[in-house]
């Protein structure tokens, strides 16, 4: 029970033993036992009505805390579960660029008549440049097959035979056209390989870096090139398109020789 609560009994108490007891005096006043039981009763009843008061109130306000706390907490899990649920990857969103459907003709069968799609003529001095083009049109959302003399050619092979083999399991060629590639014997003799397998088919892409067009020699200036000196990315995305757009073209010329050998 409170302090106070106490205390109040003890003061009820000391007064009720204070009070005289009732005396015969004439004068006296006498009260019936049936008032006297009255004025117990009242005062009893004052003494509950205080208790009543000062400790319902105390349960009032915990139990406001009480229903103030559970709706707080009601509150923090339904922000959670919301939030929860819209960190959820949505079902209707757009797949990675990795799981894009490639082009149907790099599943033709005039595409793989042929082991590499793009064969990048480069020095040892450029390496670094045409590896990084390999890589970009060898990323999983183009597939394209490239081939690198420093990667796919076998050891203890012969470099020239090497290089012709290449050339002529490729589709389309890359001229990586730089300083150091007029000054390779064997970058010149890939490039008269080249021009040799298909001068005009669109089958040759010189791609220019550090040079101008007054140093590109002079058997591939009746050719459109390829700039790399301002945006390589742009670039390669020329070289990606173009070699698409070559086997797009020769899967659609093999279409009717296709179908009159299945007729006759």
């Amino acid at each position: 029970m409170p302090s106070d609560g106490v205390n109040f009994l003890k003061y009820l108490l000391h007064q009720s033993l204070r009070r005289p007891a009732l005396s015969l005096h004439p004068t006296a006043t006498f009260i019936s036992l049936k008032g006297w039981r009255r004025m117990e009763e009242n005062r009893a009843s004052s003494i509950m009505g205080w208790f009543r008061q000062r400790f319902g109130k105390q349960r009032n306000e915990s139990n406001q805390s009480k229903a103030s706390t559970c709706s707080q907490k009601c509150s923090h899990l339904n922000t959670t579960s919301i939030s929860s649920s819209s960190s959820k990857p949505s079902t209707s969103a757009k797949p990675p660029a990795s799981e894009t459907p490639l082009p149907s003709v790099l599943s033709s069968s005039s595409r793989s008549s042929r082991r590499y799609d793009v064969c990048v003529c480069h020095t040892e001095k450029d390496i670094d440049l045409a590896q990084s083009l390999a890589c970009f049109l060898e990323d999983p959302c183009k597939g394209l097959r490239c081939f690198l003399q420093d990667r796919d050619c076998p050891l203890g092979g012969a470099v020239s035979t090497e290089i012709l083999q290449a050339v002529r399991d490729s589709h389309c060629w890359v001229l990586l056209l730089t300083p150091h590639f007029l000054k390779d014997e064997w970058c010149l003799y890939q490039m008269h390989q080249v021009l040799s397998e298909g001068p005009v088919s669109q089958r040759i892409i010189p791609a220019v870096i550090n040079m101008t067009r007054s140093h590109i020699p002079l058997e591939l200036r009746f050719l459109f090139t390829v700039d790399l000196n301002a945006n390589k990315e742009f670039g390669y995305s020329q070289v990606y398109k173009t070699v698409l757009q070559y086997l797009k073209d020769m899967c659609e010329k093999e279409k009717p020789s296709n179908e009159s050998q299945s007729n006759s």
